[in-house]
């Protein structure tokens, strides 16, 4: 096995320094030069693996969410208990991510004003929320099909469930678990009454 070159390094690198500086909400803009002396890279490095600054913030994009969308397939994959325990599960998974600091950090860093400018974030950003609502959907096409979710337009109820529940994380301002708990329980709630669901159990 040969050894890997150093330039898989110089894009960890990279990202990561865009990282720190991001996730300093009074640094203002990220300057090229202090985040390229941050990752110790050279501007011929940096663009060999981005043809820009809003690149370098779209891989971030697109990196973070991709994450995200691997964990919740993973529940709509594993297919465990019924589909009001995957619903559950499904939105459960959302508000671990949030629970996380680390992963708290990185989601705030990827809707900070700065990436939020770079051009081909509203697109990125859309095509992300696609993603992660295709297994949302899956769940939902389950309970439409055994009767737990009557009321169900699995493909429609998705783009619902997942705006809601990323209004209600984004509107957390509190690390309370107690607080955070209870959002999950009324964003389950809330879901259950739209899709006609009675009873949870």
């Amino acid at each position: 096995m040969q050894p890997r070159s150093g330039s898989d390094d110089d894009r960890r690198s990279i990202m990561a320094a865009a990282l720190r500086f991001l996730s300093d909400a009074d640094a203002g803009p990220v300057p090229m030069a202090t985040l390229l002396r941050s990752a110790g890279v050279s501007s011929r490095a940096f663009y060999r693996h981005f043809v820009s600054k809003d690149d370098l913030y779209l891989a971030l994009l697109e990196d973070e969410c991709r994450a995200v969308v691997r964990r919740v397939d993973r529940v709509a994959d594993d297919a465990i208990g019924s589909p009001l325990d995957q619903l559950a599960a499904w939105i459960g998974t959302m508000f671990d991510i949030v629970v996380d600091p680390t992963q708290r950090m990185r989601l705030t860093v990827i809707d900070s004003e700065e990436v939020r400018a770079a051009k081909g974030y509203r697109e990125a950003r859309e095509r992300q929320h696609a993603a992660r609502e295709r297994s949302l959907a899956e769940i939902l096409r389950r309970g439409r099909s055994d009767g737990t979710f009557p009321l169900t337009d699995p493909d429609i109820d998705a783009v619902a469930i997942n705006a809601t529940v990323s209004r209600v994380l984004g509107g957390q301002t509190t690390d309370d678990p107690e607080a955070l708990k209870q959002a999950q329980v009324n964003v389950l709630d809330f879901a259950l009454r739209a899709l006609g669901a009675i009873t949870r159990r």
